[in-house]
């Protein structure tokens, strides 16, 4: 009988054991899974805070395209070869302009993909924060 008991105290030993290690490895994947939680929300506010930045960019470019196709309108409409002497200085000028509002444009347009790309990435990021945290609380409850 004696060593039915000693048996059965073992038994319950090891039981107790295993459901303590079962328990600490849940937990420990669940911390695992918080931590990659923060990494993503830290990731999350770096991106928000870029593309914030970038929109203030696009503003300043917006507002430098809107100048320069006015500048350039202005200068393609004044532009007149009834004087021999200044039809080249003009071109050159009228060219010049163009040139610089054809930049600015592609400025413009490469700021406009940038921020869409990064509103995708932050969308991403998003959904993977919503499955994540799902998984967490579903875990802990």
């Amino acid at each position: 009988m004696k060593a039915k008991l000693i048996s059965l105290v073992f038994a319950l030993g090891f039981v107790m054991i295993s459901i303590n290690g079962t328990a600490q490895q849940q937990d420990l994947k669940t911390l695992k899974q918080q931590s990659q939680v923060v990494r993503l929300n830290a990731d999350l506010v770096t991106k928000k805070i870029d593309l914030e930045k970038e929109r203030q960019n696009n503003l300043k470019l917006s507002e430098e395209v809107k100048y320069l196709d006015k500048k350039s309108n202005r200068t393609t409409n004044k532009f007149s070869t009834s004087d021999p002497r200044t039809t080249a200085k003009d071109a050159r000028n009228t060219a010049k302009i163009l040139r610089q509002t054809e930049a600015a444009n592609k400025d413009l347009r490469r700021s406009n993909l940038k921020i869409e790309k990064m509103e995708r990435d932050i969308l991403k990021l998003e959904e993977k924060l919503k499955n994540l945290q799902y998984a967490v609380e579903i875990k802990e409850n």
